[in-house]
């Protein structure tokens, strides 16, 4: 009977325990459940943000309109400010000590499945090793 209750605790306990990748898994479908879309700035709407096993990437979809909804976006300054904003957030630290990926597509609203910009960065872009 000792046998049988300590192998009930050692499978409850394993199946309590989340890995980092279905952590990211859960918690971007929460996020785009909850949250989107949702206006970030003027013109920017977060569409939704997923995350893909496989290539163990955060990928963030956007949404330009207005005066933002434009093919004369600087995409080298855009670039620069979206990784900077990889290597000083805080709450995806986990994901970064585990080299996950982080990709960001910006779509066109006013044509429809336009990319207007997309980028990804890996471990070798946001960590200064």
């Amino acid at each position: 009977m000792k046998n049988i209750s300590l192998i009930a605790i050692l499978i409850l306990f394993a199946s309590c325990h989340e890995s980092l990748e279905d952590k990211a898994e859960r918690e971007t479908n929460d996020f785009t459940k909850r949250n989107c879309p949702v206006t970030i700035a003027p013109g920017v709407t977060n569409d939704s943000i997923t995350f893909d096993k496989a290539s163990h990437t955060i990928h963030y979809y956007y949404s330009l309109s207005g005066k933002a909804d434009t093919m004369a976006i600087d995409k080298n300054k855009a670039k620069a400010e979206l990784l900077k904003g990889v290597k000083d957030a805080t709450n995806i630290k986990k994901y970064k000590e585990n080299d996950f990926n982080f990709s960001y597509t910006y779509y066109s609203t006013k044509h429809k499945g336009q990319v207007l910009l997309k980028c990804t960065f890996t471990s070798k872009d946001y960590n200064n090793k």
